[in-house]
């Protein structure tokens, strides 16, 4: 399309959409919260021998397929832990003490299947225990071999391919790395986002959206999985992925427009355990966006592997690339959002739309079908989160 033709349809755009009403992409369900009741004595048996099994519990979720462990009261004696496994002891993941936060209060990692097993460790001293009060049941398989989650935001012909696709290009492979797929309880479901490492006051700063994750509750459900994607592109075999927890909500800033600062749709979270150490950061930018710009957007479609929006169409023949920028919604903060016709997903939510030319950060990804004549996804541009984040997130100026 020629630059003079791309600005008269940016401000058709403008005049179009200003009072429209936008849609968010919905951080994608995936599972229910339920009822559960398990205890150990308190205190539990002292045990025998080094790292004896003193007490085990067998968690099931009839019919589930991942089960997530929530304990309440979680104390346990210096040196004893607590292991929650898949039965075939694939998947297992440790909590000492009283968790990671150290309140008792512990959303364990997810297994996949209907069951975990929970067995406590040690015995060394007189430790308090624990009790399960409730079971995540995931309603969705988040590995590989599961189906794809619907519906999706696709204009003509799905683009998006596997973040192994790419691995080639230096610059892609820094870029993907920080992106991470989020699994979180709100109230009564469980849901999945995308989110990724970004520069900033606080290490391990995690960038997502606030409708996703708006409460501290929320982010104490967190597990950022980090490296969920295949190893060779249009592959089955998973690359080895690691999983951290949430941490402190640093800051949130809703969809509604509430006096200039508020309608920008954005969360930050700093992650326990370190992950930048390992997988790096995206560094967003205050450059101003113009039509035609090209974009990586990579993203957890339907809580699944790595994807990345590199193409907009099945064929590879038209680049992603900025529709219109600097856009007015209603309800939204005004002349803050770009559009695109770069294809998403429901749990894309919170994705980075990267500049290939830099690697920088240009926008987060938030709503799908904005409008399908014609279709369009949108996104916030990252001078207007900047600006609201101030020392929280480091952004550069190129």
């Amino acid at each position: 399309m020629h630059r003079f033709t791309r600005l008269l349809f940016a401000t058709a755009l403008i005049v179009f959409l200003a009072g429209t009403a936008a849609w968010a992409q919905s951080p994608l369900r995936v599972g229910s919260v339920r009822p559960y009741l398990a205890e150990t004595p308190h205190p539990y048996p002292m045990g025998t021998a080094d790292r004896a099994v003193v007490w085990t519990d067998t968690v099931v979720s009839q019919g589930a397929e991942f089960v997530r462990v929530h304990f309440s009261g979680l104390n346990l004696a210096p040196g004893d832990y607590v292991s929650v496994s898949s039965p075939n002891g694939r998947q297992s993941w440790i909590y000492t003490g009283a968790g990671p936060r150290g309140d008792g209060d512990v959303w364990a990692f997810a297994v996949d299947g209907d069951t975990a097993i929970v067995k406590i460790h040690g015995g060394r001293g007189q430790g308090h225990g624990y009790r399960i009060d409730a079971v995540g049941h995931g309603e969705v398989r988040l590995d590989s071999a599961g189906p794809a989650p619907v519906p999706e935001v696709v204009c003509s012909t799905d683009g998006r391919e596997d973040a192994a696709c790419h691995m080639s290009d230096a610059g892609f492979v820094a870029a993907q790395a920080p992106v991470a797929r989020l699994l979180f309880a709100s109230g009564a479901y469980l849901y999945v986002c995308t989110g990724w490492l970004a520069t900033g006051s606080n290490d391990s700063t995690l960038v997502t959206n606030n409708h996703c994750i708006s409460r501290q509750r929320e982010a104490d459900s967190l597990e950022a999985r980090f490296n969920f994607q295949v190893t060779e592109c249009g592959g089955s075999v998973d690359a080895p992925t690691t999983t951290y927890a949430g941490g402190l909500l640093l800051k949130t800033n809703n969809i509604r427009k509430h006096g200039r600062r508020e309608g920008l749709d954005y969360t930050l979270i700093a992650l326990m355990g370190n992950p930048e150490a390992t997988w790096g950061e995206l560094i967003p930018t205050t450059r101003p966006t113009a039509v035609g710009d090209p974009i990586w957007f990579i993203q957890h479609p339907g809580g699944g592997r790595k994807e990345v929006g590199f193409w907009e169409d099945a064929d590879h023949t038209v680049l992603c690339k900025l529709d219109a920028v600097d856009q007015t919604l209603k309800g939204i903060a005004p002349s803050s959002q770009n559009f695109y016709a770069c294809d998403s997903e429901g749990g894309s939510s919170g994705s980075p739309l990267v500049d290939p030319a830099t690697g920088r950060v240009i926008g987060l990804h938030h709503f799908g079908g904005i409008t399908d004549n014609p279709c369009l996804n949108g996104g916030t541009e990252m001078p207007e989160i900047c600006a609201d984040a101030g020392p929280l997130l480091d952004c550069a100026a190129d």
